[in-house]
């Protein structure tokens, strides 16, 4: 048997990950989504923890952009990219299915954390949301701490967005590509408009994308996925 097969088969890594996406059905999804959103809160909490410990922030935003006005309509919009998040693992039929696109997102949180911690921006926005809408509507409502308000570049939401829309639109394509694409840039900019990002954050979060997203496609093809992130079989006729 060739070395690097030796290698694949004793790599506990890709072992655990072909353990998970050979879970069949409904339960494989949840299960691949659960890993998902456990792990990303692990992430996020603890880079915000880190990044709150600065005592000085940088000031890597424009002049400008304390002057644009708080757009309190653009809110629920901005809202949206969390509530797809939570409902993607729907689309799916299988762990098989799930494991790519969640694992994606997954990783983009993790490439992220460094700079959240790293970069810690000074909030250049005036308003009367000090901290910020998951502040206002989120956590202080329910008496928690906000754990969302350091966590600015790369923006997850522009990455998240992105990121979203291209796994719908492949899935499904043809008019989904307008539909992903016409729901994701408005989201993306609705960042700056309800002050919980700034310029650099949207770029950097555009570059996050770009760079993780051919993983994608290379990720389902490991998986034995088609061009569309589906499993074939699930396709053929019975008998």
């Amino acid at each position: 048997m060739p070395a690097s097969t030796d290698r694949q088969e004793d790599d506990p890594t890709r072992s655990l990950v072909d353990r998970i996406s050979s879970v069949p059905g409904r339960p494989g999804v949840w299960l691949v989504a659960g890993i998902y959103f456990v792990g990303f809160s692990i992430v996020w909490t603890l880079a915000h923890e880190l990044s709150d410990l600065h005592g000085t922030r940088l000031p890597l935003t424009f002049e400008w952009e304390s002057r644009l006005p708080l757009q309190r309509w653009a809110i629920p919009l901005y809202f949206t990219l969390d509530l797809s998040v939570i409902l993607l693992p729907l689309a799916f039929r299988s762990a098989r299915e799930a494991s790519p696109p969640m694992g994606l997102l997954l990783l983009q949180v993790v490439i992220a954390a460094p700079f959240f911690v790293l970069l810690p921006i000074e909030n250049a926005y005036v308003d009367d949301m000090p901290t910020g809408v998951w502040g206002a509507y989120l956590f202080e409502p329910l008496g928690m701490k906000n754990v969302s308000q350091w966590n600015q570049t790369p923006s997850l939401h522009v990455t998240y967005s992105l990121t979203v829309a291209t796994v719908v639109a492949r899935r499904w394509g043809g008019i989904w590509w307008c539909i992903g694409l016409a729901w994701a840039i408005p989201v993306s900019i609705t960042t700056m408009l309800v002050h919980e990002h700034h310029l650099v954050c949207v770029a950097g979060g555009l570059l996050l994308y770009v760079g993780t997203i051919p993983l994608l496609g290379a990720w389902n093809a490991r998986s034995g996925l088609d061009g569309s992130g589906r499993e074939t079989r699930f396709d053929r006729p019975a008998g």
